[in-house]
This record gives C-alpha cells, sequence and structure tokens, in this order.
C-alpha cells in the first residue's frame, strides 16, 4: 500500500506526490505525457489531478516569469518586522504588499520578522524607491532587512 499523508483531509498518495513532482517541473505537462511519468492510465492520471485541485492542494497554475529577460534584474528579500501596536494587522499588512508593483511573492512568517516580501525591480535605485514607498512610509512597519538576490534556483515538488 501508497504512503500517505493527510492534508487538509485529503489522502496524499505517494502517486499524488509523484503527479505533484512533475506539475511542479512543468504545470503544462499534457495529461498524456504525465500519465506516462507516473505510471497510470491516462484517465486515472487526469481523475488524480482534478481530485488534488479540488481539495485544494493544487491551487492554481501560472506563469514562472524569469525577471531578467522580463527587465526586472534586480530582485531581493525583503524582511518586515510589524510594530507591536500593530500585531493584528499583519495579515492585512501582507495582503496589501501583494498588491504593490514589483511584489513577486509575499510570506508570513514566525520569528523575529513578520513577514518576508520577494521584489523584483528594473534597477537598484528602482528597489530603494519600492522600499521607501511603500515600506519606509508606512508608520505600521518597525524595521526591515533587505537581502539582493544573485541567483534563484529552480524550484522542486513538495516532499
Amino acid at each position: 500500500m501508497e504512503g500517505r499523508s493527510t492534508m487538509n483531509g485529503f489522502q496524499l498518495s505517494d502517486t499524488d506526490r509523484r503527479i505533484l513532482h512533475e506539475l511542479t517541473l512543468d504545470g503544462r505537462l499534457p495529461y498524456k505525457e504525465l500519465a506516462a511519468r507516473v505510471d497510470l492510465p491516462i484517465s486515472t492520471c487526469h481523475g488524480r489531478v482534478r481530485a488534488l485541485e479540488k481539495a485544494g492542494v493544487i491551487r492554481g497554475y501560472r506563469a514562472d516569469i524569469d525577471p531578467v529577460a522580463a527587465g526586472l534584474g534586480v530582485e531581493a528579500l525583503i524582511s518586515v518586522t510589524v510594530g507591536s501596536r500593530h500585531r493584528s494587522e499583519v495579515p492585512e499588512i501582507a495582503d496589501r504588499l501583494r498588491t504593490v508593483p514589483g511584489a513577486q511573492r509575499v510570506f508570513l512568517i514566525g520569528g523575529d520578522r513578520d513577514i518576508v516580501l520577494h521584489v523584483a525591480c528594473a534597477s537598484v535605485s528602482e528597489l530603494r524607491e519600492f522600499i521607501a514607498t511603500h515600506l519606509g512610509s508606512n508608520t505600521a512597519l518597525e524595521q526591515t532587512r533587505t537581502s539582493l538576490v544573485f541567483e534563484q534556483l529552480p524550484g522542486t515538488a513538495p516532499a
């Protein structure tokens, strides 16, 4: 019997994990090729993918944009600390940051920081302007720490 784990009440099998791995590598993989890679009949594979989508395990499909090719050659990870008087606003602050042009991804984290923001900009001066405009002027934010990204390695599927 395949190893299983529960995720949001959905039983994730080893076959499901293989499907997720392949889709992480190429989300546009045709069902025929996906089924061959995970050694399933096409109809079974299609049914498993639909079940993973319905259960919310697969949240969606999106284009993986190369920031350099898109003219956004400066990337940074910005760790943000929200002031103690604004602790209850962390989810709303993060949600607003998601909509700012240049924001690629936003993470709510634990530890001494509250939010990590992945930003892509055309230049260092544009990054500086992003920080000043969207972070430095926000009185709810107590501190930021910016780390430049030198290289982003290709993602892998969840274990």
